[in-house]
């Protein structure tokens, strides 16, 4: 990803911030602390991102793939939606009621095969689209 490391060190830069008003205005070392650790989880993060992917850390558009295998990409997928909605209700039952945690665990199981039913349908996506285009590239060697 071009350019991704760039807002976790604002939000860094942020987070010190508010850190340093913290700081000055309360005292309190938990407080500080709490911030200070959200601080370098985060500039640990752009570290990463940046040693692994030198992209990471410029602007602009990225790079274009290269040339070869198309990749099957939705436009929207329901099942992922439905995971996130799933995952946010397991964690606020467990802290308000727990019948929550049971809708979620049931909501996460069918969002889980819609999602593997939709990594299916990207599969089968791609191979007819790959079988189309061999012939046309095919033809294409062998010249008029």
């Amino acid at each position: 990803m071009r350019g991704g490391a760039i807002p976790l060190l604002a939000w860094a830069c942020l987070l010190a911030v508010l850190m340093a008003g913290n700081w000055v205005w309360t005292g309190d070392a938990i407080q500080v602390g709490a911030f200070g650790f959200a601080v370098l989880v985060i500039v640990l993060a752009a570290a990463w991102l940046v040693a692994t992917h030198r992209g990471a850390i410029r602007r602009g558009p990225p790079e274009p793939p290269p040339p070869g295998r198309a990749e099957a990409a939705p436009d929207l997928s329901f099942a992922a939606v439905l995971a996130a909605i799933a995952v946010a209700s397991i964690l606020f039952g467990l802290t308000w009621a727990y019948f929550l945690v049971y809708f979620g665990g049931g909501l996460l199981i069918l969002s889980l095969g819609r999602l593997a039913l939709e990594v299916q349908a990207a599969r089968a996506s791609r191979e007819l689209h790959e079988s189309r285009s061999l012939p046309d590239s095919a033809e294409q060697e062998r010249g008029p």
